[in-house]
């Protein structure tokens, strides 16, 4: 099935998932495919990552009541792969960025910043900042942190209990 011009890769995927139901969809992007898993396991995700670029990956334990897996994109050209759970009506997101030859991926927020710090879990320097949104008691939290040559921000809008808690359960590779 093929789709152009209508809204992005994003709602086209929607809408070709509405077609197909829960199977595996790909799609392409300026002609390289996009693998993404939706409402399947979660660890059928981190497989299809490990399999994708041969090494695992540092995992998201769901740890907090009502927080569940939701989808992944993987895109094997750019190297990166994209996670999402959902928690609390809020959508965190977790991203996997393999080393792709000198650069770095980086994220920032025009939010004002609240707090900044660095956190060792598992002998890994995490670097959090949270920042506050307008109109909400609870702030972004982002963290950046960098384990065995790959990089990985985690965000999403939560307590910042909440967001460590999810830090100090975070699953690293041997």
């Amino acid at each position: 099935m093929g789709i152009t011009s209508m809204g992005g890769p994003e709602r086209v995927v929607r809408m070709v998932r509405q077609a197909v139901g829960d199977r595996d969809v790909e799609y392409t992007v300026k002609g390289k495919k996009v693998k993404t898993i939706e409402n399947e396991d979660e660890e059928k995700a981190y497989q299809e990552i490990r399999d994708t670029f041969d090494t695992d990956v540092v995992k998201i334990f769901v740890c907090l009541p009502d927080m569940k897996f939701d989808t992944m994109n993987l895109d094997e050209s750019k190297q990166v792969a994209e996670m999402y759970y959902s928690y609390d009506g809020e959508t965190i997101g977790y991203i996997i960025n393999m080393p792709y030859r000198d650069s770095s991926l980086g994220i920032d927020f025009e939010d004002p910043i609240e707090k900044k710090y660095s956190k060792e879990i598992h002998k890994c320097k995490i670097n959090i900042t949270l920042y506050e949104i307008e109109d909400s008691n609870v702030p972004k939290c982002v963290a950046k942190f960098k384990y065995g040559n790959i990089e990985y921000i985690l965000m999403g809008t939560m307590s910042e209990q909440n967001f460590e808690k999810i830090l100090k359960n975070l699953f690293f590779p041997k």
